[in-house]
């Protein structure tokens, strides 16, 4: 009974920080929304902002299952395996995103406007995200399927595109096909913009 109460809270939560945002919506919304009392709020969080952290804490929980922890680097052997691999993590993120709009767009969008202890908690998961993929890619170096870049620097760049591509599947273009979507951000990953058709200097011979 008690985890249900707190999935109907979290439930009503993100759908009504995602319509009013963080900032205008009231724990007195929240409960009116989840069909509790306003004292069963403090029995499960001690705030609105722990609330936030909370689903935030769930999607980023969720999202990490989803893509690395189902796909290891260990067990790539070749260059095209490693490519088929990746495109499924950008196509397991994309549908993710997708599934979970509401979290997505609480993340995306809202997560700005919490008070900074909160918004320092949001940003530690971006740090242990960009040292998931940091380890992933020292991995597959080790390996010698990919060249060896400066690996903090491009987890990075991979956690900005990752968000951006995010944004991309669900607000901009969210009837856009997955595989198409994860076809293209496994191209821009692995190959880039060259075009090595072309009589383009910098083209690995």
């Amino acid at each position: 009974m008690t985890d249900d109460i707190a999935r109907k809270l979290k439930a009503a939560a993100a759908e009504l920080f995602t319509q009013q945002g963080f900032t205008a919506t009231r724990v007195a919304d929240i409960v009116a929304n989840a069909g509790v009392a306003q004292g069963t709020f403090y029995l499960h969080f001690e705030n609105k902002p722990s609330l936030f952290v909370a689903l935030i804490d769930e999607f980023f929980a969720g999202l990490i299952e989803e893509t690395l922890a189902r796909h290891p680097a260990k067990r790539l052997q070749t260059g095209e395996q490693l490519a088929a691999e990746v495109e499924e993590i950008w196509a397991a993120i994309i549908r993710y995103g997708r599934k979970h709009a509401l979290l997505t767009t609480l993340v995306l969008r809202e997560a700005h406007a919490l008070p900074p202890e909160q918004r320092d908690h949001v940003n530690r998961h971006f740090e242990q995200g960009a040292d998931a993929l940091a380890q992933y890619l020292e991995e597959v170096q080790q390996l010698g399927l990919v060249k060896n870049l400066p690996v903090r620097l491009i987890a990075w760049l991979l956690v900005g595109m990752i968000e951006r591509a995010m944004h991309y599947a669900v607000f901009v273009a969210p009837n856009a096909p997955s595989v198409s979507l994860a076809g293209h951000c496994t191209e821009f990953e692995l190959r880039g913009l060259l075009n090595c058709g072309a009589a383009v200097s910098g083209c690995p011979s």
